[in-house]
Formats: C-alpha cells, sequence, structure tokens
C-alpha cells in the first residue's frame, strides 16, 4: 500500500470518522460537538479528495491530495482515540450514568435562554460594527454569533421538552436563516452555514425518531452542496453588492437573482466539481507542506504556532504589544509554497498546523488532545442540559465552539474560547442577577418564551 494510495486513505477515514460518530451520537452523552467536528472536517478534507476518485474527474496534484488526505486520516483516528479514552474515563468515576437510567430530561431556565439570546444579537448586531475597531475588544464582541448560537440550540431544545413541535421547528426555521444573515451583511456563506450545521447537529443529539435524523442529514447535505456551488457561481457579484456598501434591498436582490437560477448538485458536473474543489480541497495545502518539508525547502516550526495560540489567550488589551495575531497570517504560503491573491484569505487548517510542527507525530498527538476536549465537552455539556443547567451547558458549550474552527489557525481557536468562557461567566452572572431581581424584571425576559416556565 502506497502513501499516495487515494482509495485507502479515503475508505479508512470513513471507518474512523463513523466510529467517531456512531460512539458518540447519542442524547444521554452527546450535544452534538463531536459529530458537528467530524462532519465539518470532512468537509474540507474527505469530501474534495474523494471526488478524484470519480472516473470522470481528474485536476491538480492528485499525489498531493492524497498524502494530505493521509494525514488527515491519521488525524481522524486519533480524534476517535482521544474520544474513547475520555469517555472511558469518564465511565470509570461514574459520570456517564448507567445506561438504563436515562437523564431527567427537563426543559430549561427561559430567563437564562432569553439572556443569552439577547446578549448574543446585541453583540452581534449592534456591538460588532463598534467593537471591531477598539484594540482588545475584537475577541469578545466577535463571540455574538457563537451566543446566538448557544441560545437558538437551547430554544430548540425548550422547544421540544415542552411537546410542541411547531415550536421546534419554529426555531430550527430560524436557525436555518443564518447563512442568509451572514451572506448579507458579510458576504460570507461558510460562517453562517457552519452555525446552521451545528444547531441541527444539536437537534440532532436528541430528536427521536433517529432513522428520521439521518434522513433529513441526507436531504440536509444534498442542499447544503447545491446552495454552495450556487453561491460560488455568484460569489463575486455577491461580494461586489456587499463589498460595495451597497443597501440591504440591493444585497437581498442579488442574492434573490442567485437562488432564482439556483444550480442543484451533480456530480457529473465537473463546474460544480471544481467549485467544490477550488475552496474546500484542504489536503492539496497539506500534501504541498509535506512535500516541502520532506524535500528540505523549509524547516519545521518546532512548536513555534503552538506558543503563538498559548499566548493569544491572553487579551490585548492586557499586553497590548502581543506578539500573536489572529488569523493564518504567511504560514500557508510559507510552507506550500504558493502564493495568493491579494485580498484572498486560506486557512490553514488544524491538519496543517500540526504538521508544520511535528510532522505526522504532531498530528497524532494534537488529534488525539483534540478528540479528548471534545468528547469532555460534549459529555459535561449533555450532562448539564438533561439535568436543567442551562448556566453549566453555556460554560461547557460556548468555548468549546470555537474547535469547530478547523480550517483555521490554532490561535484563532485558542483566543475564541478564552473569550467565550469569559463571555459565558459574564453573562451567566447576569442571569443570577436578574433571578435576584423582582418577579416582573424576571417576567419581561420570560415574556418571550411560550413554552411554560420552568424552575432554574
Amino acid at each position: 500500500m502506497a502513501d499516495n494510495d487515494l482509495s485507502f486513505w479515503a475508505g479508512l477515514w470513513i471507518i474512523a470518522a463513523a466510529i467517531g460518530v456512531l460512539r458518540h451520537w447519542s442524547s444521554r452523552s452527546s450535544v452534538g460537538l463531536v459529530f458537528t467536528y467530524i462532519m465539518s472536517f470532512g468537509a474540507i478534507h474527505w469530501l474534495a479528495a474523494s471526488m478524484y476518485l470519480l472516473p470522470w474527474y481528474s485536476d491538480r496534484g492528485e499525489d498531493l491530495v492524497a498524502i494530505g488526505l493521509r494525514e488527515a486520516t491519521i488525524a481522524t483516528v486519533a480524534l476517535a482515540i482521544g474520544t474513547e479514552i475520555v469517555a472511558w474515563l469518564l465511565h470509570r468515576r461514574g459520570e456517564l450514568g448507567s445506561p438504563r437510567q436515562p437523564f431527567r430530561e427537563v426543559a430549561l431556565d427561559p430567563v437564562a435562554v432569553n439572556t443569552y439570546l439577547f446578549a448574543g444579537v446585541l453583540l452581534y448586531g449592534v456591538i460588532s460594527p463598534l467593537g471591531s475597531r477598539i484594540s482588545g475588544l475584537q475577541a469578545l464582541v466577535a463571540t455574538g454569533s457563537t451566543i446566538i448560537v448557544v441560545a437558538l440550540s437551547l430554544k430548540c431544545w425548550n422547544g421540544w421538552q415542552a411537546g410542541k413541535s411547531n415550536l421546534l421547528w419554529r426555531w430550527v426555521g430560524v436557525s436555518s436563516l443564518m447563512p442568509i444573515v451572514t451572506v448579507v451583511t458579510q458576504g460570507f456563506l461558510g460562517y453562517g452555514f457552519a452555525a446552521t450545521v451545528t444547531i441541527l447537529a444539536f437537534v440532532g443529539s436528541f430528536f427521536r425518531p433517529r432513522w428520521r435524523v439521518v434522513v433529513a442529514g441526507m436531504a440536509l447535505a444534498y442542499l447544503g452542496l447545491s446552495v454552495y456551488v450556487t453561491y460560488m457561481r455568484d460569489r463575486n457579484e455577491i461580494r461586489a453588492v456587499v463589498w460595495g456598501g451597497k443597501g440591504l434591498t440591493d444585497r437581498v436582490d442579488q442574492l434573490s437573482t442567485t437562488f432564482k437560477n439556483m444550480e442543484w448538485f451533480d456530480p457529473r458536473e465537473l463546474n460544480h466539481l471544481r467549485r467544490i474543489d477550488d475552496r474546500l480541497n484542504q489536503d492539496y495545502l497539506v500534501g504541498a507542506a509535506v512535500a516541502r518539508l520532506e524535500g528540505g525547502f523549509v524547516t519545521f516550526a518546532d512548536g513555534g504556532t503552538f506558543t503563538d495560540a498559548i499566548l493569544a489567550v491572553v487579551p490585548r488589551a492586557l499586553w497590548p504589544n502581543k506578539p500573536a495575531a489572529a488569523g493564518s497570517g504567511d504560514l500557508v504560503s510559507t510552507y506550500t509554497g504558493m502564493r495568493f491573491a491579494e485580498g484572498t484569505s486560506v486557512g490553514v487548517g488544524q491538519v496543517l498546523e500540526c504538521y508544520i510542527n511535528f510532522g505526522t507525530a504532531g498530528v497524532f498527538i494534537g488529534f488525539l488532545l483534540i478528540g479528548g476536549v471534545l468528547a469532555l465537552a460534549d459529555i459535561k455539556a449533555a450532562h448539564a442540559l438533561h439535568t436543567g443547567d442551562a448556566r453549566g451547558f453555556t460554560l461547557w458549550y460556548l468555548p468549546t465552539l470555537s474547535l469547530l474552527q478547523v480550517g483555521g489557525s490554532l490561535v484563532e481557536v485558542t483566543s475564541t474560547a478564552a473569550a467565550g468562557l469569559l463571555m459565558a461567566v459574564l453573562i451567566n452572572h447576569v442571569i443570577v442577577r436578574i433571578h435576584h431581581r423582582s418577579p416582573a424584571s424576571r417576567a419581561r425576559l420570560m415574556a418571550v418564551e411560550s413554552s411554560p416556565e420552568v424552575q432554574p
């Protein structure tokens, strides 16, 4: 078996991913974090690479793609092992409970849920445009979108627990609009798409019957591919309107024009495959970096970017001259030898960043740790959710959402996680204060929620 055996690594990735998903896709021990990570990871490391197995598709550097997929598969195997180790340790400590003893599933405090939603909308829609210009506040205000993800997830949970399917589907519908919001306001599809997938994975962790989740997931995957190839066809026109400062009406008109001419994904359509390959093929970048490092054209970072990721936790307000900066910088160009058009954002990705530091060993150990952190947060957040602890859920869930940035840098992960943890603590403090205020004050916040009141 050669290292560039694409079919072998593609098949092994599916097996490792399936084990990771099936072993941790339970309403008892998951809120969808492991599932979302693996699906997001597969979107940039398996999807495009697997297209090269189609007889009618062949494009750039298949050997490099296969090498990149090899490292991504090793990462997925390590991730699955990491999740298993943590689950086993928690089981040994008795924190998973008996499989025959279900959690006391209850709706969550609507005051807390509405406070998260209010805080997220306030940060994302009002404060973010201003705070992004203030040094030291960018990371905090950027958590607005992830706080909205938390709030909408919990809205869906409360709708399900109240036995009101219309309430659940109302919030699922609101969640599905997030890609439209990010395209209209920022010109980017990926951010909103990732948010919607995260919420749907959360809903899928508790929705029954399970077969409906599987069928709906397959349908949504096809719809997602169709939306993606259509968006990529008109991306330049959409961004010209959004970035050109046009009004909301012009932006919506452009988006309407784009999707009136919707292209349904066709695996035999070469243009569709190339649109996916051009922007979602992280394996090609990984393979190019492996080739340059093995050829001695560039040296390993030896943990340099890991140090930057640790330093990124320190707020810039406390350390104005902090060297670490968010984003992938010129790492991709340095280690792949490629040059990209000005203004083009190319994320380094977690596989590539682990490899450029310590090679394949760095990938394995790095993803062993990532898998462990994901499983720990998934299980702890699930326990808090099923026991009615909204604040405990948010403390685990919100910071861990940063790990789902599979195509970004570790600096982005750690800085976002630190900001998310801080915001979770601050909002939870506000919730406690609200509960100590008058009943009338609490009633105003609870009025938004149509499900029955529950005690926190």
